[in-house]
């Protein structure tokens, strides 16, 4: 009984032992093995070609603007909603002068984003074709460089 209690413990030290060992045997492997995975599945990716690579970013670029112009209407639509609120002093004639000015001011102030931000947008598209021609010629002469190398 109490040689079988020993043989017990020294499995036990032994697996404890042999686990840490193989923890750092195995360490280089568990490392390596989401990278391949993932070499793998990056083999498998479709990617765009430089046309569908443009078309995405330009309806990118144009969904950032149109938002940014429905956020900054609505921003200052507030902002005066809660200026005009403030200077109220209670008097009928004085929200209904308020209101009408609020309307004014806000279709003012569109027209005037909306004519910024156009331009803005079609800046923000040469600039982005630009910067895609020049990357492209600049893979096509890496390209040729070990060509002719060679």
């Amino acid at each position: 009984m109490a040689d079988e209690k020993k043989t017990v413990k020294e499995t036990k030290e032994v697996s404890k032992g042999s686990k840490f060992v193989n923890f750092f045997k195995n360490l280089p492997q568990n490392i390596a093995t989401p990278f391949k995975n993932m070499w793998h599945e990056l083999k498998k990716v479709t990617w765009p070609t430089k046309q569908d690579l443009i078309k995405y970013t330009c309806i990118v670029l144009l969904f950032m603007v149109f938002m940014g112009i429905v956020i900054g209407l609505l921003d200052m639509g507030a902002s005066k909603l809660v200026t005009a609120i403030s200077s109220l002093k209670g008097t009928e004639e004085q929200i209904i002068i308020d209101t009408s000015d609020l309307g004014t001011e806000v279709e003012d102030a569109a027209e005037g984003a909306a004519e910024t931000v156009e331009e803005a947008a079609q800046e923000a598209a040469e600039e982005v074709t630009e910067a895609v021609q020049e990357a492209a010629e600049q893979t096509e002469e890496n390209a040729e460089a070990p060509a002719s190398g060679n």
